[in-house]
């Protein structure tokens, strides 16, 4: 079973092959006016599920707090689970966006961005998935500061 620091060291790594894609894309969708929309919308998704990583990490450094019930609503294996599935969908990302060319866009380049765009759009879907997954996470550590909030606690 993991920890919270591995789960951090893992945050890190996958906020590392975030940060790489976002370079990439962001370069790509300013230097090619022709940039195909899966671009666009790939770098939105990394960038948001960056932001949910980055939440999480608050977290499990200690940075913000949760009550301790709950924590305790949450299994450490299911937050590994999610981490998991991340890290692959980030490294298939990488490797995909690793054969395109990004700088200028030629007819060969559209090609190659057409033939893959179906792949790209099924990993955005997955990052989507991980995205939606993490935030229910954070839903549940925020939970009580909000009802606390609400109710005026």
């Amino acid at each position: 079973m993991a920890d919270p620091l591995s789960i951090s060291a893992g945050v890190i790594g996958i906020l590392t092959a975030a940060a790489q894609i976002s370079t990439l894309l962001i370069n790509f969708t300013r230097t090619s006016k022709d940039a195909p929309q899966i671009a666009h919308a790939v770098l939105m998704e990394v960038d948001d599920i960056s932001s949910t990583l980055s939440h999480l990490q608050s977290f499990l450094l200690g940075n913000e707090s949760s009550d301790r019930s709950r924590t305790q609503l949450l299994q450490v294996d299911q937050v590994v689970t999610i981490m998991s599935g991340c890290v692959l969908t980030f490294s298939e990302l990488e490797r995909l966006l690793d054969g395109l060319k990004a700088e200028g866009m030629g007819i060969l380049d559209r090609a190659r961005w057409a033939r893959k765009e179906k792949a790209i759009s099924n990993l955005v879907q997955r990052l989507q998935n991980h995205k939606a997954s993490l935030s229910l996470v954070l839903q549940v550590l925020n939970g009580y500061v909000r009802t606390n909030y609400c109710f005026g606690i």
